[in-house]
């Protein structure tokens, strides 16, 4: 004897998910950040960032390229009204090169971030220099407010 029940079940939940989560219905199945900056602000209470790890390296495996290596952030936040944004950046002026990212906040979030730019190819036939000078900022920006928590000139060194 062959069950032909559980398909039906399956078919039927798949069918009631549908109709739920459709336009008419119109329940949200899944929660999700927002993605863009409104007013208001956070209240940082502490920031790990090892600037000193900003630096330029050869790629790996005998490729022909070198990378801004950025180290990310970690940003504590005690509080935030309103939906302000985080925002990383990372600058090497004379290489014309710069890494950022950020983090869309919403009214009640609290909790530690992690910002991460990530790295960034450069051609080895750009590099004329052992150093480069470099910018670091991280800022709580939104449409009434910018503060600047970090504020750095970093000395990136060429590792060959």
């Amino acid at each position: 004897m062959v069950l032909r029940q559980p398909p039906t079940v399956v078919a039927l939940f798949v069918l009631v998910a549908l109709v739920v989560t459709g336009p008419l219905v119109g329940v949200d199945a899944v929660r999700t950040q927002p993605t863009t900056i409104g007013d208001g602000t956070a209240v940082i209470s502490s920031v790990q960032l090892l600037t000193s790890e900003i630096r330029i390296t050869d790629g790996r495996f005998g490729t022909d390229v070198a990378y801004l290596r950025v180290p990310d952030a970690s940003v504590t936040v005690d509080s935030v009204t309103g939906r302000p944004r985080l925002l990383y950046q990372v600058a090497v002026p004379a290489l014309d090169i710069s890494r950022e990212d950020e983090q869309v906040l919403s009214e009640g979030q609290s909790g530690t971030y992690r910002l991460a730019p990530g790295d960034r190819a450069v051609r080895p036939s750009s590099l004329e220099r052992d150093v480069y000078r470099g910018t670091v900022r991280l800022r709580v920006q939104s449409f009434e407010t910018a503060e600047t928590i970090v504020a750095e000139n970093v000395t990136v060194q060429v590792e060959r």
